[in-house]
């Protein structure tokens, strides 16, 4: 049996919050919200959902918790978008921090970063091919 990837979950202090920040900032839709509010999911090709920390407690050992003023985690969410530069600005506009603003990078692919409203690290990024 092969096993392959199904998407990502962040554990944030507040799912619907936080959800409610990727729609205004990157104008992704919910598509799942459960109803204790607990997780939320995006709509995308891949699930981006998120977990509130309390909730993700109940189940799992400690973890560092994603926070705007801490050295972001070693992830990132990347998002792609055709116009980075108006993407990026609707971000910062929205409340992401703004971390590195766009530029073109030597294999052609135009790149940029903010940190969310949790501090977790968003790559703004032009779409790219590794074939």
């Amino acid at each position: 049996m092969k096993t392959r990837f199904g998407g990502a979950i962040v554990y944030v202090p507040d799912a619907v919050a936080t959800a409610a920040f990727y729609e205004r900032a990157f104008g992704i839709e919910r598509k799942f919200v459960s109803d204790g509010n607990d997780y939320c999911e995006l709509q995308g090709d891949l699930p981006l959902g998120f977990v509130q920390e309390d909730f993700a407690q109940k189940s799992l050992p400690e973890f560092a918790r994603n926070r705007p003023r801490a050295p972001a985690a070693g992830f990132e969410i990347a998002l792609v978008s055709e116009d980075v530069d108006a993407a990026y600005k609707r971000a910062v506009a929205a409340g992401a921090a703004p971390v590195l603003e766009p530029q073109n990078k030597p294999w052609g692919q135009r790149v940029s970063y903010v940190r969310d409203l949790n501090g977790v690290l968003v790559e703004i990024c032009s779409p790219w091919s590794t074939s």
